[in-house]
């Protein structure tokens, strides 16, 4: 734990009682591992939001993350591979459907979707290796 005057501002723990719109998929937590969630729950007056995970392999071939949805504020996802030889390598397949569009990545990447941009569904297959995942917004809670 953090002490002092501005450990308030250090998050280092997943967000306790997390609770998530109808369209995002509840996945095994041994599989897609939370790491962190800043909020404004978790900082107080924060105005920006950001989650963390491990995605690892050893899971289901095909781990669906959300349906398709939309947002009133931008979003950016992020997948990022762990191989040290090559880091554009993502180890995985992430299909992502963007404004009613099927993109399939391979490598690691950032998706910006503008407000009310319809996204989703967001697959991963053939996890290889861990992903690291990160989504965030300027908004102080995801809803």
């Amino acid at each position: 734990m953090h002490k002092g005057k501005n450990a308030k501002y250090v998050v280092d723990f997943p967000k306790k009682g997390a609770k998530y719109p109808h369209y995002r998929v509840q996945n095994d937590p041994k599989i897609v591992k939370p790491i962190v969630q800043v909020d404004a729950d978790t900082v107080p007056g924060a105005e920006f939001y950001a989650e963390t995970k491990w995605i690892l392999p050893g899971g289901p071939a095909e781990i669906k993350l959300c349906e398709t949805h939309t947002h009133n504020f931008n979003e950016v996802l992020g997948f990022f591979g762990y191989n040290y030889d090559n880091i554009q390598d993502l180890g995985a397949e992430i299909e992502i459907w963007i404004d009613n569009e099927k993109n399939i990545v391979d490598r690691s990447f950032c998706a910006c979707i503008p407000a009310g941009v319809p996204h989703g569904p967001v697959i991963i297959r053939n996890i290889e290796r861990p992903i690291f995942h990160v989504s965030s917004a300027r908004v102080g809670r995801y809803e």
